[in-house]
């Protein structure tokens, strides 16, 4: 099941959630014993996910913790103590005693973000607290026990990391229950003018309709690898450079916003394409309009491509930028992925 969610900056309040996605949560929010896999890219919302499903809760059953631990950003050596917490004396530098995460959400949500990212050795020791809830401190002989909910949040598919060697293979069957895909923005751009109504109206921003038009059409020609969270970001960064007197025009560009560019951006095949395409014209097979609109597309690709920036595409080839995304647009050149 695909959903469409926002993120953080957008705030819960200013979500209309379709059917499929609010029956969704609350079957998580009732099945609290039921875990959940959340895929997507960075910036498509897979914690803003796992906060809708404690907030369900949270309506069933009054607070409950919701713990949140980025996976890529703990260190090996300490992930275990992070997690699991120690006892004073455990290894070098433990100076006192530490409940860990895991303890801390017993009753809640232990949200796991990046899951692929786990050492081996955490991998293990999550098998057993996933199984009954049972864990040792490091250094402790003590059982503890923790009952949580575990949502995990992923940008890789773990089937593959499991037959990489990346991911232990017991430890993505305790993982099986609700798994849920959330679109990249370049796959929802219908979406874009609801964000920009969100963040215009909690940053109390005030746009004509025409001024409105002219930025969802900006947005939307970008490509956005970084998604909903980075179309926020670089709205927040636009308000600021305008400093008070909004214009369309400032709005700022960075490489992230395009495609991933290719190793070879003028591949041999789009070569052929347009040298078919000026044979064919010479020899008056096909219109000569039909011939400059290949032309014109095999430049206006590749140049984007090699210069990452717009601002430096439309003003080195003299054309308008409204001119310029209405190329881009025509010849599909706003959401295109040139492969490696």
């Amino acid at each position: 099941m695909t959903v469409h969610l926002p993120l953080n900056s957008v705030g819960l309040d200013d979500i209309v959630l379709s059917d499929d996605v609010c029956g969704l949560a609350t079957i998580l929010a009732k099945n609290k014993k039921l875990p959940s896999v959340i895929y997507g890219e960075t910036g498509t919302g897979k914690e803003e996910f796992a906060k809708i499903v404690h907030k369900r809760r949270c309506v069933l059953e009054s607070n409950i913790p919701f713990i949140s631990v980025n996976c890529a950003n703990i260190n090996n050596d300490l992930a275990a103590s992070i997690l699991f917490g120690h006892v004073r004396g455990a290894f070098s530098g433990a100076d006192k005693s530490t409940e860990g995460l895991v303890a801390a959400a017993h009753g809640g949500i232990l949200f796991l973000d990046e899951i692929q990212a786990l050492s081996y050795e955490v991998q293990q020791r999550m098998l057993r607290v996933l199984n009954d809830g049972s864990y040792n401190r490091l250094g402790d002989v003590k059982t503890c026990y923790s009952n949580f909910q575990v949502i995990a949040a992923t940008t890789k598919d773990l089937d593959e990391e499991v037959e990489k060697g990346n991911f232990i293979i017991d430890l993505r069957s305790r993982l099986l229950g609700v798994e849920v895909k959330l679109p990249p923005l370049r796959e929802r751009k219908e979406d874009i003018p609801k964000f920009i109504d969100i963040f215009t109206r909690q940053n109390k921003v005030e746009l004509l309709d025409q001024e409105k038009q002219q930025l969802v059409d900006i947005c939307e020609s970008y490509y956005w690898q970084g998604n909903i969270r980075q179309l926020f970001q670089v709205l927040s960064a636009w308000v600021a450079l305008c400093d008070g007197h909004l214009n369309v025009d400032r709005f700022p560009s960075y490489k992230s916003m395009f495609a991933p560019r290719a190793k070879n951006s003028c591949d041999y095949d789009h070569y052929v394409e347009v040298l078919d395409a000026v044979t064919q014209a010479i020899g008056l097979y096909i219109p000569l309009n039909t011939a400059i609109e290949t032309i014109e597309s095999f430049i206006l690709r590749n140049a984007i491509q090699d210069a990452g920036n717009l601002t430096e595409v439309y003003e080195g080839m003299k054309l308008s930028r409204n001119n310029f995304y209405i190329k881009r647009r025509k010849y599909g050149l706003t959401t295109e992925v040139m492969t490696e």
